[in-house]
């Protein structure tokens, strides 16, 4: 057996992180905006659409050698790029120096799923929405992850009640405790609390949590640690993010008059409400989106046209006070992914001492 030390593995990941980070930054500037993954083929500046050469796309160290501009037309450089690689490599390198000993395979899914984590978080933050093509890929992973450990004979956790895969018993919980705060928000406050994009991705969560707890224990003893850490998350940035949209909007009265009368000019009755939030919530249970996508594919591949709706559309305006809860429940999952086992015996620990 060959001995690979934890630095060399550790700055690996971090140079394959970063490098990876260099392309999830162009999936948050196309996918809100309707654009292709494929097309173009090379990264562009936003700014005077010049096409960049290999000197400007180099992680990290271009943003820093260029001073945070654009080499071609001097426009400066959001510093949300340089985050973006940072933030992808710090995380990968912690993915693989803790969960290298448990497995590749689960090691390599943790990491496809970090890839995907990153683009909901920025791109829920500054568009308050969720591509359905990102949250289809949070449902798959674990669900591909258990199929293989299922092909090798090696389950990472028995069958609830002897039928029941983990990873689906984690999404069916993580989309009724969402689904259930949407219900509840609007049955209390009248409006909607919680977006269906932060539902299917507590259904994403609820699986890949379920995956990383022993065989002996309850799979689903992560997802109250998960729901505690993103609340306290929110509570914590939440409050800044609404100052700083407040102070850096000159329209905010108009923003603010606009999405009022958005949800004024909405008249349906409360019945008929409920049942459009209830068959939303099993829309999500049955897949829904994943049987859109595929839909779509289909037409595609037959050479229909397909209309898709700007996920970002420039119409909508929201209210002032509004907080997308998908980056906290990013924040929440990997506290949780790293330290939720420990927080949980420790727990345990003091609640059962004498």
């Amino acid at each position: 057996m060959i001995f690979v030390p934890l630095w060399f593995l550790g700055g690996v990941a971090f140079l394959c992180g970063i490098t990876i980070g260099s392309f999830l930054n162009a999936v948050i500037y196309r996918l809100p905006k309707g654009l292709s993954l494929l097309e173009p083929r090379f990264s562009i500046c936003p700014h005077c659409r010049h096409r960049l050469g290999a000197l400007d796309l180099i992680p990290l160290f271009s943003f820093l050698i260029l001073r945070c501009r654009c080499r071609y037309c001097g426009k400066p450089i959001a510093w949300r790029y340089f985050g973006v690689e940072l933030l992808t490599g710090v995380l990968f390198t912690l993915v693989v120096l803790r969960f290298m000993e448990e497995g590749a395979l689960i090691c390599l899914a943790l990491l496809a799923y970090t890839a995907v984590l990153i683009p909901v978080f920025f791109i829920d933050l500054a568009t308050f929405t969720i591509p359905d093509t990102l949250n289809i890929l949070l449902f798959c992973i674990p669900i591909g992850l258990e199929l293989v450990e299922w092909g090798r004979h090696a389950t990472i956790h028995p069958f609830v009640g002897g039928w029941l895969p983990v990873s689906i018993w984690g999404a069916v919980i993580g989309t009724l405790l969402f689904g259930s705060i949407r219900i509840l928000g609007w049955l209390w406050k009248g409006v909607e609390a919680m977006g269906l994009g932060d539902v299917l991705l507590g259904r994403g969560m609820g699986a890949m949590l379920a995956l990383q707890v022993t065989h002996s224990e309850n799979p689903l003893r992560l997802l109250p640690v998960w729901v505690v850490l993103s609340c306290l998350a929110g509570l914590i940035v939440g409050p800044v993010l609404i100052y700083l949209r407040r102070h850096r909007s000159s329209n905010h009265q108009e923003e603010l008059a606009l999405a009022e009368g958005e949800q004024d000019g909405e008249h349906v009755s409360p019945a008929g409400y409920l049942l459009h939030e209830v068959w939303a919530i099993v829309w999500c249970l049955i897949l829904g989106d994943l049987w859109a996508y595929l839909g779509d594919l289909w037409k595609r591949w037959r050479g229909e046209k397909v209309v898709q709706e700007n996920p970002a559309a420039e119409d909508w305006v929201p209210a002032p006070t509004a907080i997308p809860f998908g980056p906290f429940l990013v924040i929440g999952f990997f506290l949780t992914l790293f330290w939720g086992n420990a927080l949980v015996n420790a727990y345990l620990a003091y609640a059962f001492s004498r």
